[in-house]
């Protein structure tokens, strides 16, 4: 175990701190990151062993960066253990998803904190295991059912109208003013049809393809297959987009929202 690397990835100083102390006493060589976009640069640049992934982070958080570690572990055995403060802020479902080799809370015991990195590393850790929480609410008592007894109340009759039968304009005569004429109908509107523009996040370590589908006057709207965070700050390469904009090179984007539809997010960006 002594030949083992690990990558502490927390935004806290403090947390940084404390987790360089528990490998280092442990013979681990390790590397630190203070963001997720930090952390991936380095497990391009190094062979990496165990990740300590701080899930709630600003702007690119665990969750985030353990959707792209999981496109690594294709080519490298990269183990991952979330780490965090706030039990009850924590995606369960995400979680499930994305299945991390563990999680802990950042006030575990350090004897327990060791012995659980010294298993994972070994690969004599059991496989975890994270339920997705449950979204079907509990069945509800039938409630007694009573038959109220069957009224057939008397129907009103119908008022008896004259009918009226309106007389023909002469000839030559136009309507008057409120007389009902026929219906006049609308051309339904045409559709703005949606863009399909192929583009490129270039300031992640990872290539990341988009398709943006909307351009507005302040930035654009594109499809993806990852969550953005809102507040990030996005290159993007895409020529047809920047000549749009009036723009020259890569767009320089901050993200607004990123709103899940189907498979993939919707991320509204603009120009920062």
């Amino acid at each position: 175990m002594a030949n083992k690397t690990v990558l502490i990835v927390d935004d806290a100083a403090e947390t940084r701190i404390f987790l360089k102390g528990i490998v280092t006493s442990m013979g681990l060589a390790f590397f630190e990151a203070k963001s997720g976009i930090d952390a991936l640069k380095i497990l391009n640049e190094h062979m990496i062993d165990l990740v300590i992934l701080d899930v709630l982070m600003p702007h690119f958080d665990g969750y985030q960066t353990l959707e792209f570690i999981n496109k690594l572990k294709q080519k490298q055995n990269i183990k991952v253990v979330f780490l965090s403060g706030k039990k009850g802020d924590l995606d369960q479902d995400k979680i499930a998803a994305l299945k991390p080799d563990d999680l802990i809370h950042k006030t575990v015991d350090i004897h327990v904190l060791k012995n659980k990195l010294r298993k994972i590393l070994d690969g004599t850790a059991p496989p975890p295991s994270f339920a997705a929480a449950s979204t079907t609410p509990p069945a509800a008592s039938p409630a007694p059912t009573t038959t109220a007894p069957t009224v057939n109340a008397p129907k009103p009759a119908a008022p008896n109208t004259p009918s009226i039968t309106p007389k023909p304009a002469p000839a030559g005569v136009a309507p008057q003013s409120g007389a009902t004429t026929s219906a006049t109908t609308t051309a339904p509107t045409a559709a703005t049809p949606k863009l399909d523009l192929p583009a490129t996040i270039t300031n992640m370590p990872i290539v990341l393809d988009i398709k943006i589908i909307k351009i507005t006057q302040s930035g654009i709207v594109f499809q993806a297959k990852h969550q953005f965070k809102e507040g990030a700050l996005l290159s993007v390469d895409c020529p047809k987009a920047a000549s749009s904009l009036k723009k020259t090179g890569e767009l320089q984007l901050k993200v607004q929202k990123s709103v899940p539809e189907n498979d993939y997010y919707i991320v509204t960006t603009m120009l920062s």
